[in-house]
């Protein structure tokens, strides 16, 4: 029997950050730069305004290792009113990571 204020359902899910992507993120550098692509889609995440296709450039933050999210930033698209944004996302529900590369 469950005490009161205790979630039953914590206790069935699993401890651990794992799969790929969570790897990478706990390995990642701040500031590294990813597409993102999400369970279930076919195309990196877009968050630029309107139906813009171009996939967005997050650039990492941390991970957290104790709730599996990740954070990360990514800017508006041109045209918008410029702006950085915080983007935070549980690690398990990423497919795929492009990593961007490293500006000279």
């Amino acid at each position: 029997m469950f005490g009161l204020g205790k979630c039953w359902w914590c206790e069935l899910l699993p401890l651990a950050c794992e799969g790929c992507a969570c790897s990478i993120l706990r390995n990642a550098r701040e500031g590294q730069e990813f597409l993102i692509m999400l369970k279930g889609t076919a195309e990196f995440l877009a968050l630029g305004p309107g139906q813009s296709p171009q996939a967005t450039e997050f650039s990492f933050v941390r991970f957290k290792e104790d709730s599996c999210c990740a954070i990360f930033t990514f800017s508006q698209q041109p045209g918008a009113v410029p702006a950085e944004r915080e983007f935070i996302i549980d690690c398990r529900s990423i497919a795929a990571l492009s990593p961007l590369p490293s500006p000279l």
